[in-house]
């Protein structure tokens, strides 16, 4: 081969796959390629010709969901697999291919150069699959909500001005009566919750005076009825993921709370005793970390697992999550780089520090708003999600319990670190500093 870049070889009895839709290409030796169709006796033949090269590891590309099958024939057969994403194994512009792809990878593979994805094993990779499936068709149902919606605004029905969301139980049911053939604005609004009557009612009576269209009611219903069906769709989910939850749970120790679990507004699961099988399956409380509830702790049982032996230190799981600070210099020259956002246990994170914006009393949330100010509001988030992943990871190698200190504390503490650096900088240019007092 021409051009061959010769590395230091770490990992030996290895193999590099470039799989696709219909075929896998693998090389033992960076050199020589065989080709395997993705039907399971060729996977299985596949399997058996690298155990019989004694191959002890394999390193393949995580390609949509046409690594899976193979990766859990491999790992059976006792063949240790790296899981490793695109990026780290690009070939050169205008040499690409499939079997060049496959020489590649065994080659950077066995000089150590690749990066291994995190792929759960048991039952946590099953509550990975159903958690990511539980939101996927949260997300499809809320297309449905969106065009439920677009039926009432071309009927200037303004519900949305006036309610929240009109998915919620005020909202379906007024929608429902309307279906129905109910007309009259004060009967609709008694179909609202009390405390909408009591602080919204000439808003509300107004919001349902409509121009009704017969077509405009027939596709509200059938986009009523798909919505329902998603909403069945993730009781269903639901139900298999408290399974595994108990099978998950079972003859670990009981771990009392030390505060009671933070309410679930969106998308709450129907899962008995979440609270208390998130308790014995982390081993510790992990209410405590601002942002975080037990629906979010769920999320991220299948995408990090429990277990943090395999990160270092924090700073490898903020970067693995992907809310580590970029750092692009090349000389002198400082470089703006689009941020990243591909990891999904980042944006949980991200999402529980978004949740934090308003906040009055938790440190974290004026933290956010403060730099806010400065760095505008993606940048402040990702910095508030870094802090809770780092509190969140903490917790898991460390032990011990969250404390909030509160808004107040942080003030006084950026007061303090303030008045520290004006210091510095008046002893830097010989300058003295006064204290005014408070007039009495």
């Amino acid at each position: 081969m021409a051009n061959v870049i010769n590395f230091e070889i770490i990992n030996s009895n290895c193999a590099g796959i470039d799989i696709g839709a219909k075929n896998i290409f693998v090389s033992t030796d960076g050199k020589t390629v065989k080709s395997y169709e993705t039907f399971t006796a060729d996977y299985l033949r596949c399997v058996d010709d690298l155990n019989a090269k004694k191959t002890e590891s394999v390193a393949m590309e995580a390609t949509g969901v046409y690594w899976m099958a193979l990766y859990e024939l491999l790992e059976k057969s006792g063949i240790k697999v790296c899981l490793v994403h695109p990026k780290y194994t690009k070939q050169l512009k205008g040499q690409k291919t499939d079997p060049k792809d496959s020489r590649w990878i065994q080659r950077v593979f066995a000089a150590g150069l690749l990066k291994e994805s995190y792929v759960p094993n048991g039952l946590i990779k099953e509550i990975r699959l159903l958690s990511r499936e539980r939101e996927d068709i949260i997300e499809m149902g809320s297309a449905y909500v969106n065009k439920m919606q677009k039926h009432l605004e071309q009927m200037n029905i303004k519900l949305k001005n006036v309610i929240a969301q009109i998915h919620g139980a005020s909202g379906i049911r007024v929608i429902e009566a309307i279906i129905a053939g109910e007309r009259d604005t004060q009967k609709l609004l008694m179909l609202c919750d009390a405390r909408i009557i009591k602080e919204k009612k000439e808003r509300v009576l107004k919001a349902l005076e409509g121009t009704y269209n017969e077509t405009n009611i027939y596709l509200l219903a059938q986009n009523l009825k798909m919505w329902r069906q998603h909403q069945k769709q993730v009781v269903e989910i639901d139900k298999k993921i408290e399974e595994i939850l108990i099978k998950l749970s079972i003859n670990k120790p009981v771990v009392n709370p030390s505060r009671d679990a933070k309410p679930i507004r969106h998308h709450k699961p129907q899962i008995k005793d979440l609270n208390k099988m998130m308790l014995k399956i982390y081993g510790i409380d992990m209410n405590n970390i601002p942002g975080v509830n037990d629906y979010t702790l769920l999320r991220l049982l299948g995408e990090t697992g429990t277990d943090m032996s395999r990160f270092p230190t924090v700073d490898h799981f903020v970067s693995w999550c992907q809310l580590a600070p970029r750092w692009n210099q090349s000389g002198q020259l400082h470089r703006k780089v689009k941020m990243r956002n591909g990891s999904i246990a980042g944006q949980i994170f991200r999402e529980s520090a978004q949740g934090l914006i308003n906040s009055k009393n938790i440190a974290i949330g004026a933290f956010i708003r403060r730099l806010s100010a400065r760095k505008g509001s993606p940048i402040a988030v990702k910095a508030g999600a870094k802090k809770i992943a780092t509190v969140y990871y903490n917790l898991l190698t460390k032990g011990g319990e969250y404390v909030e200190k509160g808004v107040t504390q942080y003030q006084i503490q950026q007061q303090q670190r303030e008045k520290s650096t004006l210091a510095k900088l008046a002893k830097k240019y010989n300058l003295k500093l006064i204290e005014i007092q408070d007039a009495a």
